[in-house]
């Protein structure tokens, strides 16, 4: 018979490599995991997988993924699992496509991938050494990259309602907090736009001139006042088809202020190996060249289809 699939598991076997319970004797000495078989089927031929090859699987795994397979439970997952690979694939071999061109060129091209890619790994990837000179000397050439912008903070009254924004105004002048009206504003549910988090009503949070190009005016009044000045009268910001109507207090302005070593050196690893991974694999390249002593005949090349051509009718017929 062509093929017999007697696919048996042997479920103890499977946790046999587990320690032993407290108090037992290991008399038999260690187990060759290799003479354990957990799975027979025949498909012309007999085929087992062995404990060995099991746990070999699951040891190729990344390390996050390995822990989820420990149990007896879960290797028999993995097991079955492994069984269906193995069998659909046999099926592909019988199906011919282990003989199918494109199928071999294509692994064939994966299979060139994957040296070109270990070959990378050596000669650009075990080369380079990132260290703490290296980051502090990547840090000195872009400290521009590495600034905190100006940013400033207000305390914000917005509404649609240019009525209710002057009635708020002189109860403000009048006395009252603008913290304590952008509250009571944000009971009601009509505070919109800069200052409407209803977890922290009036309060902008700190932004910088470029935050935002459509309340532009707004950013730019905030940056030119003093900290604790107020607007005296309601500022309106157009913003599309929308008017707002705004009071607000500036709270706060950080100058801008340059990063520190210390606080971006986690963050420069990554950009510092890539710059020195483009650069190793440019020098790599150069070497490969003139080891093939290159010669390119660019002047060999076609010049590029013109759109006039490639609507012509005539063209498309001399193509097929």
């Amino acid at each position: 018979m062509k093929k017999i699939l007697i696919i048996f598991v042997v479920a103890v076997a499977i946790g046999l490599s587990s320690p032993a319970p407290s108090g037992s004797q290991d008399v038999a000495g260690p187990m060759d995991e290799s003479q354990v078989v957990v799975a027979r089927y025949e498909w012309n031929g007999t085929h087992e997988i062995s404990l060995a090859a099991l746990n070999a699987e699951i040891a190729a795994l990344p390390a996050y993924k390995q822990k989820n397979y420990r149990s007896k439970a879960a290797k028999l997952i993995f097991l079955e699992d492994m069984i269906n690979q193995k069998l659909m694939l046999l099926a592909a071999n019988e199906a011919g496509f282990d003989k199918n061109k494109e199928y071999l060129k294509k692994g064939d091209d994966y299979k060139h991938q994957l040296m070109v890619e270990r070959l990378t790994e050596i000669e650009v990837d075990e080369k380079i050494l990132v260290n703490d000179d290296r980051l502090r000397q990547y840090y000195e050439e872009n400290k521009d990259v590495y600034v905190d912008k100006e940013q400033v903070r207000a305390t914000c009254v917005t509404v649609f309602d240019k009525e209710l924004a002057q009635t708020t105004l002189e109860e403000i002048q009048a006395g009252k907090d603008i913290f304590d009206a952008a509250k009571e504003l944000s009971e009601k549910g009509v505070l919109t736009g800069p200052g409407s988090n209803p977890d922290d009503p009036g309060n902008t949070g700190l932004f910088t001139r470029d935050v935002s190009a459509r309340a532009q005016a707004f950013v730019d009044e905030v940056f030119a006042m003093e900290v604790g000045e107020m607007t005296e009268e309601v500022f309106e910001q157009d913003v599309e088809e929308a008017t707002y109507y705004m009071i607000f207090r500036k709270e706060e302005h950080q100058p801008e202020r340059q990063q520190t070593f210390e606080e971006v050196k986690p963050r420069l690893k990554y950009p510092l190996k890539r710059e020195m991974k483009r650069k190793r694999i440019l020098e790599w390249l150069e070497v490969l060249t003139a080891e093939a002593k290159l010669t390119t005949y660019p002047e060999l090349l076609p010049p590029p289809v013109t759109p006039e051509e490639e609507e012509d009718p005539e063209n498309e017929q001399s193509e097929q």
